[in-house]
């Protein structure tokens, strides 16, 4: 865990208002609240100001780190651009996580003027009344999908974001069909529920459903190769079925470079309306509010953030399984199941472990996420301006992989041209990459 010496993604909640009210909402937001818990009673908001202050300590701290703008709806902050702006100007890599149903024609480049590098917006059916009656407010549909259509029109790279349940499981190729085809996604991201916020009273799939779910998204995976990025969210598991449908799959490197497992804690955070830090926005244990201690700090020296790292301690069948290493089950599901034990199996594998022992071996990570790029072949300024529009945390990673292709084709100088050669070969195209 060293490499993760600081956080490259950071969610953060700017806000508990919403103009939607979704029975899955880990954060509670938007309606009338419905848990009333310790972890849940502070419901401020840190001022512009503040926020400022805390884009400061991140650039300074986790330069370029992507920083998803997200709430509640955090189109509903007022100086929501002001925070964009400054955020870009001090060099992070800011997202906006959306519901898409404020975005207009004006917003949309409104948001790109002010450093936006992209979108992600929530869609949970292709029927608009199922999609509504989950989203607790009627039109959310037909404005969701209306505020893709804009940002397609737009140029602002976007993705769509689903949270599976018994409401969707039936209908996942037609939602990504819906968000590839009709709405222009660049990527698909297919979110397991957490038992966060107002999760914990929506029904789950059981662990055997969730299964076969994961073998659908693997087949759609290999459908888009090439057009869209399809990813399983918070099923860090996916990795087995993956590796047990296909064991060559190029996908299968995320993992085994330590970009695949859980990343609470180890490569991610998350920051609550009021400030408060946590090592994923699914799991509402703080280990700090950026109120009174320094983000750094509490990255750190935090007993919180110290106890999620020890992934070589974790018990049940994550303790004992072959595929720990690449990863090491939800740590906010184990938290949320077992009543506060970050170290307990993930509940949603039903995985007994020992049946392929060599995948331990195969899939131990090398540790290359997020490691700085180190270029060692010559490069045309136009290819090494290219490379500044890829996040950095994975951007060292595709330096040496666009090196290594380069050696194998007999080149000593990198250009736009092998570029492009090389990314129309990549079996999934980066996430907000505008080339």
């Amino acid at each position: 865990m060293a490499t993760f010496a600081r956080p490259y993604v950071v969610s953060w909640n700017l806000t508990y208002r919403c103009n939607l009210a979704c029975e899955h909402c880990y954060l509670d937001a938007g309606g009338k609240p419905l848990v009333d818990t310790e972890n849940f009673a502070d419901r401020s908001e840190l001022s512009t100001a503040e926020c400022f202050e805390v884009v400061d300590q991140l650039a300074a701290f986790a330069p370029e780190a992507v920083t998803i703008l997200t709430g509640g709806e955090p189109l509903l902050r007022r100086d929501i651009l002001e925070i964009a702006r400054y955020a870009s100007e001090k060099g992070l890599w800011v997202v906006v996580g959306t519901n898409g149903v404020k975005i207009t024609a004006n917003l949309a480049q409104l948001l790109k003027d002010n450093g936006v590098r992209g979108m992600a917006l929530s869609l949970d059916a292709t029927d608009r009344n199922r999609h509504d009656a989950f989203r607790k407010v009627r039109g959310a549909f037909e404005n969701t999908c209306h505020g893709a259509r804009i940002l397609a029109e737009s140029g602002l790279p976007f993705i769509v974001q689903t949270t599976v349940g018994l409401h969707n499981a039936s209908e996942l190729r037609a939602l990504a069909a819906l968000a590839h085809g009709e709405l222009g996604a660049t990527v698909w991201n297919l979110y397991f529920l957490v038992q966060s916020g107002r999760g914990q009273f929506v029904t789950d799939l059981d662990p055997q459903r969730y299964d076969a779910v994961l073998q659908d998204l693997h087949d759609i995976q290999r459908e888009y190769q090439g057009r869209m990025v399809v990813n399983a969210k918070c099923a860090p598991h996916a990795v087995r079925t993956l590796y047990e449908r296909d064991p060559q799959s190029p996908l299968l490197r995320t993992y085994a470079d330590g970009a695949g497992g859980c990343p609470a804690g180890t490569h991610y955070m998350g920051i609550r309306p009021n400030g408060d830090m946590t090592p994923c926005p699914y799991l509402p244990a703080f280990a700090g509010n950026v109120r009174a201690e320094r983000i750094a700090d509490v990255w750190n020296e935090s007993p919180l953030f110290k106890d999620v790292r020890r992934r070589d301690e974790l018990g049940g069948r994550c303790g004992a399984c072959e595929f720990s290493t690449a990863c090491s089950g939800c740590r906010a599901r184990a938290w949320a199941t077992t009543g506060g034990n970050l170290l307990a199996e993930d509940p949603l594998c039903s995985y007994e472990p020992g049946a392929h022992p060599e995948a331990r071996v195969l899939l131990k990570p090398a540790l290359s996420y997020g490691q700085p790029a180190q270029a060692s072949l010559a490069w045309e300024p136009e290819a090494e301006a290219r490379m500044k529009k890829i996040p950095a945390f994975v951007r060292g990673m595709v330096v040496k992989a666009v090196e290594d292709r380069c050696r194998k084709d007999g080149l000593s100088l990198v250009t736009t041209a092998a570029l492009d050669e090389i990314r129309a070969r990549m079996p999934v195209k980066p996430p907000f990459a505008t080339r």
